[in-house]
């Protein structure tokens, strides 16, 4: 792997400073949230020295910065969410108010419901399933029920027969329904 420049490196660990005052969810071992911290910090210096643009007269360093902050923060959000959302922490933080000053976890699901959170939780599962598809499963399912086709456009267009196609999605159902079961 490439070694970032020490310009950059000293951005990074800016970054990473920063985020390190940040109290991680419970759920997190203090040492396994380090580590993660610094493993999206290194992805994200590096995507944003790939995708740098001089000409937009931002100095790398200020980029990099901004870049990998973002994406600490967007992971930081992401984790209290789901410990919100799997620990019952976030009916407390709504319902009865017991929140801690400074508490991040309030501060991160302020302004959302905890309905929308369950939605946003469900969407994911549904898109996680879909993704441990076989290629033809996931692709007949989609055109189904996301493209609107009959079985038998489907057939042309993967070059099989309809019952072909009925067995496709029998299968990959069935499959979904075992992934999800329990989950939603």
């Amino acid at each position: 792997m490439r070694e970032l420049p020490p310009k950059v490196q000293k951005a990074v660990q800016s970054a990473l400073r920063r985020a390190r005052q940040w109290r991680h969810p419970p759920h997190w071992d203090g040492y396994e949230w380090q580590k993660e911290l610094d493993a999206i910090a290194q992805a994200a210096a590096f995507e944003a020295c790939c995708c740098f643009d001089e000409r937009q007269g931002v100095p790398l360093e200020a980029f990099v910065f901004q870049q990998v902050l973002i994406a600490l923060r967007n992971f930081h959000r992401h984790e209290w969410v789901y410990f919100a959302v799997h620990y019952g922490h976030l009916s407390r933080v709504f319902d009865k108010g017991e929140v801690e000053e400074g508490d991040e976890s309030a501060e991160v699901c302020e302004g959302v419901s905890i309905e929308g959170l369950e939605g946003e939780w469900r969407r994911y599962l549904i898109w996680w399933a879909m993704r441990q598809l076989s290629e033809q499963e996931r692709q007949v399912l989609e055109r189904l029920y996301g493209d609107g086709y009959t079985e038998e456009e489907i057939a042309q267009e993967l070059g099989i027969s309809q019952p072909a196609v009925s067995k496709v999605k029998r299968r990959a159902l069935q499959k979904l329904k075992k992934l999800l079961s329990g989950l939603l």
